[in-house]
């Protein structure tokens, strides 16, 4: 009886033993060969520089990963709207997606520094300004079950306007000019202008009929609009304006087996640096479309941004007031590259 029990206890160990290692090992195996598909939601359309970037992110992993990982691209929001690129990739409608900081400074005010224009200094972006922030970003974004594949460059800011070029921020007084958000409307407002929220595809009209006088934005919606031919004063400020951001489903990355998180990382990693120089070349395409069409393009001077830069530096205090203490963090880096 002894004897039987003893052999009992021992096949009973060796299975515990067995299904453990099985679970484990099984895992990790899965997660390396099996296949997956990821949705990604894209607000723009294929030709646009932001879904290029993120076309040849996904790329590298297919190829990487010897296509077990494959994507399906949803171009022009037929997904998910700009407006969820982390309420919807946190959901799990989108596993990827892509959208502006300004987006989000709602719901999450930590990112509010990043809408004030020239909050960092565009040529140190990415190499140095990036690598630094990196670590907020992903606490902030894990909070709301999100992981930050990629802040990508987003250009410089462009303020467009129907009758002349505004080289001062003296100019925008009286004018009804479309903002991105709270904060952009807030330095707006100390500009002397009334900020107006629109969507960009409703300011082609809206500059028509007199509803705005003018807008911000960057190159690449004023060129897939055509805002020019009816706002054909542009002035290039050479300001940051915000930061777009690859995000993905945090359980998504997280359930990737080691090895193809590192694939995820190194090719993020490779785009994020191919995206700038990607950038200012298809702005230089949009100004020399701009200008074949009629219109006309004025960059700011050193005087005349340190101008503009004064009034937006002064919602600083502000902005800290709002942004929580991870959000200060972020402002502390910041303050470091801020121009004095």
């Amino acid at each position: 009886m002894k004897r039987i029990t003893l052999i009992h206890r021992t096949t009973f160990f060796v299975i515990l033993c067995s299904i453990f290692l099985w679970g484990t090992l099984g895992e990790e195996t899965f997660a390396q060969s099996g296949t997956m598909t990821l949705k990604i939601g894209i607000k723009n359309p294929p030709h646009d520089v932001v879904a290029k970037t993120i076309k040849r992110f996904s790329d590298q992993v297919e190829k990487k990963t010897e296509g077990r990982i494959k994507f399906t691209y949803y171009y022009n929001e037929t997904l998910i709207t700009g407006v969820q690129f982390v309420d919807g990739v946190s959901m799990g409608i989108a596993d990827i997606s892509t959208g502006p900081m300004s987006f989000l400074t709602g719901k999450i005010p930590e990112f509010s520094i990043f809408e004030v224009f020239g909050s960092f200094p565009q040529e140190k972006y990415p190499q140095e300004i990036e690598p630094a922030i990196r670590p907020m970003l992903k606490t902030i974004f894990n909070k709301v079950n999100v992981h930050p594949l990629m802040p990508l460059y987003s250009g410089n800011a462009v303020f467009n306007d129907k009758k002349e070029f505004l080289k001062s921020p003296d100019q925008w007084k009286g004018r009804k000019m479309r903002m991105g958000g709270k904060w952009q409307g807030i330095v707006a407002n100390k500009w002397g202008a009334s900020p107006i929220f629109l969507p960009p595809s409703e300011l082609y009209m809206a500059l028509q009929r007199g509803t705005i006088d003018g807008y911000f934005l960057v190159y690449s919606i004023i060129s897939g609009l055509k805002l020019y031919e009816v706002a054909p004063f542009v002035v290039d400020t050479g300001f940051s304006c915000n930061i777009e951001t690859v995000t993905m489903n945090l359980k998504k990355y997280e359930s990737l087996s080691p090895a193809d998180r590192k694939i995820f990382d190194e090719a993020a990693a490779e785009t994020l640096l191919w995206n700038k120089p990607q950038t200012l070349d298809y702005e230089k395409e949009v100004r020399d479309a701009v200008i074949k069409s009629g219109g006309k393009i004025y960059d700011l001077k050193k005087p005349e941004q340190q101008a503009y830069l004064k009034q937006a530096y002064e919602v600083w205090p502000e902005v800290r007031k709002a942004s929580g203490p991870l959000g200060n963090q972020l402002i502390d880096v910041l303050e470091k590259y801020r121009e004095k």
